[in-house]
Formats: C-alpha cells, sequence, structure tokens
C-alpha cells in the first residue's frame, strides 16, 4: 500500500494519522465488513508506505474511502514477502525523522489492528444445577 501526499512538517502526520484512525474507525461502525481491515504504514516525509489487509471489503471500498488522505495505490503481495514488505517500508523513514523522538518509528508509524471478536472456549450451558453448600449446624 501506498498513500501519496506530502505533508510539510511531523505535526501534519499526528493529524493525518488521527484522520485515517477516524475514517476507519467510522466506515467500522457502519459496516461490520470493516472491522477485519488491518493497516500497518510508516511515513517517510513525502507518503505512507505500508501493509494493507483488506480483510471482507474490496480494494475499491478502501480507496475511496481513503481517497480524502491522497493518491492511494495497491498492489498485491505474496504471503512468502511480508516480512521483506515490512521491512523495507520501515526502511524507508529516514533517520533525521525518528532521532528527536523516542520508540524509533512510533512517531511516523500508523497501526491500525484488525478486530477480533473474542470466542470463549468453554460451552456456555443454559441451565446450570449449583448443588448447596453443606451446612455444620
Amino acid at each position: 500500500m501506498q498513500i501519496v501526499s506530502s505533508l510539510p512538517a511531523p505535526s501534519a502526520f499526528e493529524q493525518r494519522r488521527k484522520s485515517i484512525h477516524n475514517s476507519v474507525g467510522y466506515r467500522r461502525r457502519q459496516s461490520r465488513w470493516w472491522s477485519s481491515v488491518g493497516l500497518w504504514a510508516w511515513w517517510n516525509g513525502i507518503d505512507l508506505h505500508g501493509l494493507l489487509e483488506l480483510g471482507s471489503i474490496t480494494t475499491t471500498e478502501f480507496v475511496s474511502a481513503l481517497r480524502q488522505h491522497g493518491d492511494v495505490r495497491l498492489r498485491p503481495i505474496a504471503i512468502e514477502t511480508v516480512r521483506i514488505e515490512v521491512y523495507r517500508a520501515a526502511q524507508s523513514v529516514s533517520p533525521s525523522q525518528r532521532s528527536d523522538a523516542a520508540g524509533r518509528y512510533q512517531p511516523v508509524k500508523i497501526s491500525i489492528e484488525p478486530m477480533i471478536a473474542a470466542v470463549s472456549a468453554v460451552p456456555i450451558v443454559d441451565i446450570r444445577m449449583i448443588e448447596p453448600m453443606p451446612v455444620i449446624v
């Protein structure tokens, strides 16, 4: 994934990150299909590079949802090359951008995890018989 839009300063990226989070969050509240969307990207001063997990939505839906943030470009990658793509995206960040803040890549990273529904491992039984506690009199 690549979103091309130049931002003047790192503070502008913080606003852009919040705007993207809000955009995905809004769509998650509107449609359950968006809950499986995941986005991990790094800002290199010019654009966002990273990985996108579409889950149950189409590329057209994603592109139209984030079109306001810049020119969105998507390309498929093989599952075997995910590690290489993550490394390439993280290395696109210049050392001058990450040296002034704590957390190395955190000030220039956006991460939106897919929502996972909690599943109970123990089956829930509707009728439970609870034995009375013994009482010593």
